[in-house]
């Protein structure tokens, strides 16, 4: 006699399964919350499809229907999603703190002390009114640069403020901000790199990418991915990227595609700056 869950599991395709979780995303984008992107809903609906088919065979359909075990497995998910996110952030948050921090004795955002007004503080402004000119023309999102200048220029860094001013919510200020951060470091870096004759090699652009802290230095961490890769930067995969970190697969995305853009930036800054040394 054929075991009715065995009989369950035979007939239980991938096909099926994909119709479940495709009706359970609302479950999804309610779990998730606000924290829930398009990709992150995405992501959780692959993950709920893969634990469910893993676990098929476990499925007894006299102890409850298809949508509610798949709908079981959906929160899960989107559960272990919210903490590797919230994870990320803090691991983020302390990466970026400590960045933010080396890169102020560096390149000071603020307006600069009056009492200080000496020849070398000078210099200093000049330079960081050039780094800035060079971010503005970088930076992919226009909106998010006058943003983030606003917040340190005009508010004197001060967010609740700014967030009031400008009629946007902290985070996003916050967003702006790490965003001005990490380009100007890496504008500095390829400055600086250029002004010491360094050649135009993927080397010298992973070299320009910024410090993240307690969670090791990105360009550190480009490298290994690099390596990993064949020595290929465009050959360097989400995966890569998550076994040197330690993010989740969306941050992983993330963090990849920023650093696209910076070693765009670098590449950007390196050759302008060797035109006009030449």
């Amino acid at each position: 006699m054929t075991d009715p869950i065995e009989k369950a599991t035979d007939v239980l395709g991938g096909d099926e399964l994909a119709m479940a979780v495709a009706r359970v995303r609302p479950v999804i984008v309610k779990q998730l919350g606000d924290m829930g992107s398009p990709g992150d809903v995405e992501d959780v609906a692959q993950a709920t499809w893969e634990s469910a088919w893993n676990a098929r065979h476990r499925f007894d359909p006299s102890k409850g229907s298809l949508h509610s075990w798949v709908v079981t497995i959906a929160r899960r998910r989107a559960i272990d999603r919210v903490r590797a996110q919230q994870r990320d952030t803090v691991l983020q948050g302390q990466a970026e703190h400590a960045a933010e921090a080396r890169v102020q004795s560096a390149v000071t955002l603020t307006a600069p002390d009056h009492a200080e007004a000496t020849v070398d503080a000078l210099a200093a402004q000049q330079r960081v009114r050039r780094v800035l000119g060079v971010v503005e023309q970088v930076m992919q999102n226009r909106e998010a640069t006058s943003r983030a200048l606003a917040l340190v220029l005009v508010f004197g860094d001060d967010v609740a403020l700014a967030a009031r001013g400008l009629g946007v919510s902290a985070e996003v200020l916050r967003q702006s901000r790490r965003e001005l951060i990490r380009c100007c470091q890496v504008v500095t870096r390829a400055q600086d790199a250029a002004a010491a004759g360094a050649p135009v090699t993927m080397r010298t652009l992973i070299e320009c990418l910024p410090a993240d802290g307690e969670s090791g230095d990105w360009a550190r961490q480009m490298a290994l991915a690099c390596a990993q890769a064949g020595g290929r930067f465009e050959a360097v995969t989400v995966a890569h990227v998550m076994d040197v970190t330690g993010f989740s697969h969306n941050t992983a995305r993330q963090y990849l595609a920023q650093t696209r853009h910076l070693l765009q930036v670098a590449m950007t800054v390196l050759t302008e700056e060797r035109k006009t040394r030449h």
